[in-house]
């Protein structure tokens, strides 16, 4: 029983072993010399010089592929190789992946001993990125470079490169509002840039406008109104003496405290701000104007009641005089 264990233990290794070794030696044939592009011809070259007379076999991994004996071709084309006997392969495509490998035999049969290979893999040409932009809440921009597998990537900032090589790159708004971000994807065979991007999470806005919403004659709510808007965007509220009252997108006051207060709202963001038109509350008007002509009515008040005191006076001095006049 225990012999039939340490068999089984020991089958059971020697097939970990084999698969080990296959691994390796599948990695180290995934090792390339060169590299060449799908559609594209390559030329391995034979470091020989060989001979009329010679054999000439070109093998690729352990098939033979082309095969010539005293310039006669017995296997594959005469326009497979050139006049030094390197092996040409057009129009490539991922099946031309392998490793080359020439042989020589001479006119008497003896071998031209072991000559340089070449493992050859065949890749497509990369596509032209994209980059894609989003806005998250937290005042951040991710930028997204579109690329396959296998392809090695590089961010510019205003065509200044950058350390980053991930797929996705982040900033703060803030720091980038105006900036261009391309990424170049790159392979053995080709290079390809995209067009640049650039944040839009801050947009330029758009002149606010007032409206006025009254709560029956006690209360008005005026609400700053702006087509572009976003988590960014910051309101203010002031009056005609350009005090600044309250922040947020609306502003609530007692009616009977301005009934003829003028307020503004400004809405801003990093890069742009715009101010509203004056409005004025419509809920109350009282029966009594407090304005003539823009002006406050206490102004003309004051006046007339000032000219009827400089008329009275006038007019007693007057009589004062006509009194002495009559006694002379």
């Amino acid at each position: 029983m225990r012999i039939v264990k340490k068999m089984a233990s020991a089958a059971t290794i020697a097939v970990f072993l084999l698969c080990c070794y296959f691994i390796v030696s599948s990695g180290s044939q995934a090792d390339c010399d060169v590299y060449a592009a799908t559609g594209s011809s390559f030329t391995v070259r034979l470091k020989h010089v060989l001979k009329d007379s010679d054999s000439l076999r070109w093998f690729k991994n352990e098939n033979l592929i082309f095969h010539r004996r005293s310039k006669k071709v017995i296997i594959g084309k005469n326009d497979d190789v050139d006049s030094t006997g390197s092996l040409k392969l057009t129009q490539l495509t991922k099946n031309n992946t392998g490793r080359y490998a020439p042989q020589i035999h001479r006119a008497d049969g003896t071998s031209a001993g072991d000559l340089p290979s070449v493992r050859l893999c065949v890749l497509d040409r990369v596509q032209k990125p994209n980059v894609t932009m989003t806005c998250t809440d937290k005042g951040h921009v991710n930028f997204t470079c579109s690329v396959g597998q296998n392809e090695k990537i590089t961010w510019f900032m205003d065509d200044e490169a950058l350390e980053e090589k991930e797929k996705t790159l982040t900033r703060e708004i803030k720091d980038v509002l105006k900036a261009r971000f391309s990424c170049n994807v790159s392979n053995s065979v080709s290079s390809e840039i995209s067009l640049p991007v650039q944040q839009n999470c801050y947009a330029t806005l758009q002149k606010p406008h007032v409206t006025v919403n009254c709560t029956g004659d006690s209360e008005v709510t005026f609400t700053c109104a702006v087509s572009q808007k976003d988590n960014y965007v910051e309101f203010k509220w002031f009056n005609k003496e350009n005090k600044q009252q309250e922040s947020g997108e609306t502003l609530t006051k007692k009616t009977k405290d301005v009934v003829n207060t003028r307020f503004f709202c400004n809405v801003s963001n990093p890069i742009s701000y715009h101010i509203s038109d004056p409005a004025v509350q419509n809920c109350f008007k009282p029966s009594f104007p407090t304005e003539l002509l823009g002006i406050s009515i206490w102004v003309f008040i004051g006046g007339g009641a000032g000219l009827l005191i400089l008329v009275i006076v006038t007019a007693t001095v007057c009589c004062v005089r006509a009194r002495r006049k009559r006694r002379i």
